[in-house]
């Protein structure tokens, strides 16, 4: 499942919120892969007006069928707010990591059952939104081009599409 369609069956209220955890250097980096200004603008009297006028301005660009924008967003939310969901699928998979973060080529040295078994470890675990394990399991397999965890059928966790 594409990351923009992803954070659109997460919601508005989920994304901006999403956007508004990270710091100001990858809020920036989102809005660039969007194409979007991070100037701040005359009416943006503090730095939250500022901040939410940005979440409202990349919300309004996941439409624009970009994978990037919802993939970058997606990428440093999970990274620097959701590390310990990632270093518990990690470490699940005896992978080495340091917070979650490792070698870019795991993936391949993964089989799709110890994916399947990891991931079932994670949706399991009660500390763990599952929405946001789904969100994850999802991304990764995105992100490597894969269909390892496409069994599990991980859109049931998703909140359902709006009409």
């Amino acid at each position: 499942m594409a990351p923009s369609e992803i954070c659109r069956l997460f919601g508005e209220a989920k994304f901006k919120e999403m956007f508004l955890s990270l710091n100001a250097a990858a809020m920036k980096l989102s809005l660039s892969e969007a194409g979007l200004s991070a100037l701040r603008a005359p009416g943006q009297t503090s730095i939250r007006k500022r901040n939410e006028d940005w979440a409202q301005k990349l919300w309004r660009a996941m439409p624009t069928g970009k994978d990037a924008v919802g993939g970058t967003l997606l990428y440093q939310w999970l990274s620097q707010k959701r590390s310990p969901l990632i270093s518990f699928y990690m470490d699940a998979l005896a992978v080495p990591h340091k917070n979650g973060l490792t070698e870019e080529n795991f993936w391949e040295n993964v089989s799709a059952e110890q994916a399947q078994e990891a991931a079932q470890r994670l949706l399991g675990e009660a500390q763990f939104d599952k929405a946001e394990v789904a969100a994850y399991l999802l991304f990764l397999d995105f992100q490597h081009k894969t269909d390892k965890l496409a069994p599990l059928g991980l859109e049931q966790h998703l909140p359902p599409r709006q009409a």
